[in-house]
């Protein structure tokens, strides 16, 4: 499911990069998911604003070359607003309501509403109430919609071939992949020529086979593809009570930590256990995430799976790069075909990032024909983790990584800190070193007593001989 975050109302760049202006209308003057999605979409190999319907007034559009105005529901523009439109010369997209208060769409017609089956070629999941729209007849007409009988004009172009509207934004699975490429056409965009690519090594925990996961870093190394390791810490077991720590196992963690001073870069990954807890864990032992995978205010680099997002974006001063790309299949058969198919689909997404899971219990079976499959797509341009900037900050840890990766690490934990991160990994073990000590803390103070006693009692002894002498 595609995630909303936290962009604000109005979204605006410095006037030298000023490109696009994405203008929306809604029930309540608030960013929506589609409204969300399109400014990632175009955020991805262009300059885009943000900007209420509501904003738009004289000279507002005059610093830009293309404006996109969708529109959720049905309002009336106001005056001002329809001239500052109605004069704009460059590129424009009309998405949804609204199009006919528009002068360039003035000559068209509301149609029926109607129930969406299909766009062009696209099947959708579900069928989608539209309120269906009438061109004129010198309007060229780009891709239909069809309902189980009819087809209807969904993508036109109006007879001044810069003005194009399209029906309604419906971002299925099947569609995510075709829209970048029909706005980049219509708005006139140069198209991006690269797709940032990353690897992410999964499923690293307590249960890892070292040897497996050595022979993957150095496959993917020696083929010079830069990879980042995502590492479950702690891990609880279906019995809700079992933690399975990483340091259990010793050849693994030893060999993450000589990572570590490598330089590779490493993905905090937590199940139910707190992000601030397993980070805690890590630096404590001498490994140091610079990104996670989840949510977490900690990190300002976020590595996400299953948000339906297939660019870059920000979430204030978050970064969040998506793992594209689904898991290699558990099958003797092609395992790689759905990775490849889901990557050929990326391809047709201008700018679209491509972020790959390759789970470590694998081993290097397919390291070599997935890096073949890569290469021979020119397209590709590979994310380096070490060459981005990224900051961990808590109260006992901060890290600094600078674009050139360089990293300052600072750690704070006091000797009470210390004891409690022991404590809460070897609680047993710990207690039975308390009573070892407070034993021997008795046959101490035992052993200085009875000597002390002792001393007393020669002294005594001495002085009476003396009295009595």
């Amino acid at each position: 499911m595609f995630c909303l975050y936290n962009l604000t109302n109005n979204v605006t760049v410095s006037a030298a990069e000023k490109d696009v202006a994405l203008i929306y209308a809604t029930s309540n003057q608030q960013l929506n998911q589609d409204v969300q999605t399109l400014y990632e979409m175009l955020k991805g190999y262009t300059k885009v604003d943000v900007m209420p319907i509501e904003a738009v007034h004289e000279k507002t559009l005059h610093s830009y070359n293309r404006i996109v105005v969708i529109s959720s529901h049905s309002v009336p523009i106001s005056k001002e607003a329809l001239l500052e439109l109605n004069q704009f010369q460059g590129p424009a997209v009309v998405i949804g309501e609204n199009v006919l208060q528009l002068e360039r769409f003035a000559q068209w017609q509301e149609g029926d509403i109607i129930k969406l089956r299909a766009i062009g070629e696209h099947v959708l999941e579900n069928p989608i109430e539209w309120k269906s729209i009438q061109p004129s007849s010198n309007s060229e007409t780009v891709e239909v919609a069809s309902t189980l009988n009819n087809e209807y004009p969904f993508i036109v172009k109006a007879q001044r071939q810069n003005w194009s509207y399209i029906g309604k934004f419906i971002y299925t699975n099947s569609m995510q992949y075709e829209w970048p490429s029909i706005i980049n056409r219509l708005l006139q965009l140069p198209e991006p020529i690269k797709h940032q690519t990353f690897i992410v090594l999964t499923d690293i925990n307590m249960e890892t086979d070292v040897a497996k996961l050595q022979s993957v870093v150095t496959q993917f190394t020696e083929k010079g593809i830069p990879i980042s390791l995502e590492v479950t810490p702690i891990d609880i077991a279906e019995d809700g009570e079992t933690i399975y720590y990483l340091h259990n196992n010793k050849k693994l963690f030893n060999y993450l930590q000589k990572l570590q001073k490598e330089g590779f870069p490493f993905i905090l990954s937590t199940t139910s256990i707190q992000a601030e807890k397993s980070l805690d864990y890590l630096a404590f032992r001498g490994i140091y995430p610079i990104l996670i995978n989840g949510n977490s205010t900690i990190f300002t680099g976020i590595v996400q799976q299953g948000n339906n997002q297939i660019y870059q974006s920000q979430n204030e001063n978050q970064t969040i790069y998506p793992l594209t790309v689904e898991n290699i299949a558990d099958t003797k058969i092609n395992p790689l075909f759905p990775v490849e198919q889901k990557i050929k689909l990326l391809l047709k997404a201008p700018g679209s990032i491509i972020g790959i899971p390759y789970p470590v219990y694998l081993d290097a079976s397919y390291v070599q024909e997935l890096v073949g499959f890569l290469k021979g797509q020119p397209q590709l341009d590979f994310l380096d983790f070490r060459k981005t900037k990224q900051e961990v900050k808590t109260n006992h840890i901060s890290i600094t990584q600078t674009e050139n990766g360089e990293q300052n690490i600072k750690l704070s934990f006091s000797n009470t800190d210390r004891l409690k991160i022991l404590f809460e990994e070897r609680p047993f073990e710990l207690v039975l070193w308390m009573i070892v000590l407070t034993v021997s803390m008795f046959v101490m103070l035992f052993f200085i007593n009875t000597f002390r006693l002792r001393i007393t009692l020669r002294k005594r002894l001495f002085e009476e001989r003396k009295t009595n002498g």
